[in-house]
């Protein structure tokens, strides 16, 4: 294992459901990702990429093989769990306001009332939200409430950030702010690992681009030994 590697994939094999004769759904002899790298899955539909991310934030287990997160057991890893967080493709969002929305990832710090408003506030603004704190989650339209999730898991703190279509429910200006909001983050050091169709990201954003087809990995623009 390399020594700056955050990730390590290795001999992975996983599947939905029970049965041992399931049929695999993803099948990774090596993988790494190494801190502070902007990493795109591409690949068609079903070839493993919301999958990868799921194993990665250890939301799903695999059916053989290991995933390490700083070398040891993603699995129970408390160190994964304080700075990871996952962002579904179709993110949900609890009944009542924005600010307790957002509110729910700033929730385990430990923060006083003014410290929580304040950060709500500070992350609802670097996603083009501010003034939306009372707004009900049922008048937000897709852009929006893809940004208030958003906003929701910078507000937890985390630096490991794993992304599963983040701009799909977007419009163009949504789009273009999320993907300065990951620019920003990038750029103080986080890791972002993201699952997208969108060129903007892939190649605008992503430093490197790992293609999985059919549940194996058949390309990684940068691969490091």
């Amino acid at each position: 294992m390399t020594s700056d590697a955050l990730f390590e994939v290795r001999e992975l094999d996983f599947a939905y459901g029970a049965r041992r004769d399931a049929a695999a759904v993803l099948t990774l002899e090596s993988l790494s990702i190494h801190r502070g790298q902007r990493v795109a899955l591409i690949g068609p539909n079903g070839s493993g990429k919301t999958s990868l991310l799921k194993l990665l934030n250890a939301l799903a287990l695999p059916r053989s093989g290991r995933i390490l997160f700083e070398g040891e057991e993603a699995r129970l890893s408390a160190s994964l769990r304080r700075r990871s967080v996952y962002l579904h493709q179709h993110p949900f969002l609890f009944a009542g306001s924005v600010s307790y929305n957002v509110g729910f990832g700033c929730a385990r710090l430990g923060l006083s009332r003014l410290e929580r408003e304040e950060r709500v506030a500070g992350v609802l603004a670097r996603v083009g939200l501010a003034g939306f704190a009372r707004r009900r989650h049922r008048a937000l339209s897709g852009g929006e409430a893809q940004r208030v999730a958003l906003a929701r898991a910078l507000a937890t703190g985390a630096d490991v950030f794993l992304l599963d279509e983040p701009t799909a429910s977007a419009d163009a200006a949504s789009a273009e702010l999320i993907g300065k909001v990951l620019d920003e983050e990038a750029a103080r050091g986080a890791t972002i690992v993201i699952a997208t169709h969108e060129k903007a990201l892939s190649e605008g954003f992503a430093t490197r681009i790992i293609r999985l087809e059919g549940g194996r990995l058949a390309d990684d623009s940068g691969a490091i030994a």
